[in-house]
């Protein structure tokens, strides 16, 4: 998958997005590619159509996965996910819930916030102490949106 992903990559890089994550998967005879694909002005239902009439066309040529899928381009959306080290240092300071392998081979979800990489560690301080994560434990992370922070009051509600 890491050539597919290369050229998916260029594709969306030279449309002005970033490629976020690409996951392959769903029941066999229904099975989808996900591209999720981001960009500092957000991206909107024509993007999406417009990166998939590109991504389709790349597809078409390369045909990595043999057999019939869909195929779903889309934004990240609040809950993005994060995987690479530079993702991790994008969003330090945001709120992030993190699942990881323990010592004991078990899977552990921690919910924290990012406070960046250092030496190959994802670092996220959680209520009262600070956890170093290796990178190779983290199975899966995804920013956690803040609702009660929204900036906004709502209607009605006390002042």
């Amino acid at each position: 998958m890491s050539r597919l992903w290369e050229e998916l990559e260029q594709t969306a890089q030279s449309l002005g997005f970033e490629l976020v994550q690409a996951t392959f998967g769903g029941p066999l005879g229904n099975q989808s590619l996900t591209v999720y694909v981001d960009r500092e002005a957000g991206v909107s239902a024509d993007d999406c159509a417009a990166l998939a009439e590109q991504f389709s066309v790349l597809l078409d040529t390369l045909d990595p996965i043999g057999g019939s899928y869909n195929l779903v381009v889309s934004s990240p959306g609040l809950d993005r996910p994060l995987g690479r080290d530079e993702d991790f240092e994008k969003y330090a300071g945001e709120r992030a819930v993190v699942r990881h392998l323990t010592a004991g081979g078990k899977t552990r979800r921690t919910r924290g916030r990012l406070m960046g990489v250092q030496a190959g560690r994802v670092v996220l301080q959680t209520e009262g102490h600070k956890l170093e994560l290796p990178l190779e434990q983290i199975t899966a992370a995804n920013l956690e949106y803040d609702w009660d922070d929204t900036g906004a009051e709502s209607a009605g509600a006390p002042q």
